[in-house]
């Protein structure tokens, strides 16, 4: 099949477009023609100079080397603007996001055939909420990482959709032997959306903290390079990682005794799933699409969204109970066993072969 994947952009660290790549390399190497696009980004009329239209007169090449968060093996072809001369004739067309999904939608069959992978209810955070939510009523095929969000088209759009959870890649996202820390490292994710929970991570931290538990921050992310911002705004310092490489970002899971999300929502939530695969016990939200992996009290410890008074509860209540710890580290370690990315690929073809027919 050819295969054409649409996303919106590729320089930030994303859980979603690394799997997308995932399934992309994956399709490669079983014969398949994947190619991979991303929207232009939209210039306001003023901004139209010399430069940039001389800029917009063919499709740019960002050699697969050049992302450092991926392993990718498919160049990425960047459109000058969004016009559907730039887009191959083919099989499928896979749109990844809301902007990708209500460009794809108007282009003619020839494009391919369109399933529209959502990644998460952007609606939710988008500053174009109208627009975002008009492209889940679209007549094309759906696929979703959760049942959380199959569940918001079915009940909001009267829309159904085929779930894939992602898998890990357990080939990278490993550990043999977990090495227990005596000063638990607790592990959490820094992000500039506010949806992402950082700050109620923070906060229940800190409440730990007051009760004289003796903990280690472990934070990795990769908008601030500098990271006296966040020790200001903490009130305190902590080891901080920007950018970590896949095999770093391992290395840093395996160092920690468990991992902190404290998101309002997420599609999935591939981070959680990674270092629980790397044998971290998972305290956690609802974020609706961790139900996939997350059981409370089985593989992980679960609070209500931005419930800071229960997240530390739970961090305390795994600090204080060393067999519960490390039950949930080994549960949740054969829960994300169970998701295989050979099965999925398999699945993911099959979709696309049905789409067709």
């Amino acid at each position: 099949m050819k295969i054409s994947f649409m996303v919106n952009q590729y320089t930030r660290i994303s859980g979603g477009n690394r799997a997308l790549f995932e399934y992309a390399n994956r399709l490669k190497e079983k014969g398949h023609e994947v190619r991979w696009f991303v929207l232009a980004k939209h210039y306001k009329w003023f901004r139209l100079d010399k430069k940039i239209r001389a800029s917009r007169t063919g499709v740019k090449i960002v050699p697969p080397e050049t992302i450092d968060w991926i392993d990718n093996t498919i160049p990425i072809e960047v459109l000058p603007i969004n016009h559907p001369k730039y887009i191959p004739e083919a099989d499928v067309i896979v749109a990844t996001a809301w902007q990708t999904a209500d460009f794809a939608a108007k282009l003619s069959v020839n494009k391919g055939v369109l399933f529209y992978f959502i990644l998460h209810y952007e609606s939710l955070w988008t500053r174009y909420k109208s627009r975002a939510l008009k492209t889940y009523d679209l007549s094309c095929r759906k696929l979703v990482c959760s049942n959380w969000i199959k569940n918001n088209l079915v009940e909001k759009h009267g829309q159904n959709a085929d779930v894939l959870v992602i898998p890990v890649d357990r080939d990278i996202f490993f550990c043999k032997e977990k090495k227990w820390n005596s000063t638990r490292r607790i592990c959490l994710l820094h992000h500039d959306y506010e949806w992402k929970g950082y700050v109620e991570g923070i906060e229940a931290i800190k409440k730990v903290k007051q009760q004289g538990q003796e903990v280690e921050l472990v934070v990795f992310g990769e908008k601030l390079e500098d990271p006296q911002p966040l020790f200001d705004a903490a009130g305190f310092s902590f080891e901080y990682h920007y950018r970590p490489a896949r095999e770093q970002l391992r290395k840093i899971y395996t160092s920690c005794d468990i991992f902190l999300c404290a998101s309002w929502y997420e599609g999935l939530g591939l981070t959680a799933m990674e270092a629980m695969a790397c044998r971290c016990s998972l305290v956690t939200t609802d974020t609706g699409g961790c139900l996939e992996y997350a059981v409370n009290g089985q593989t992980a410890l679960v609070s209500p969204p931005r419930d800071i008074d229960s997240l530390s509860q739970n961090l305390v209540r795994l600090l204080d109970d060393e067999i519960l710890l490390k039950t949930l580290s080994e549960n949740g370690c054969q829960k994300i066993a169970e998701f295989e990315w050979e099965k999925s690929c398999d699945q993911l073809i099959s979709l696309f072969k049905e789409g067709q027919s």
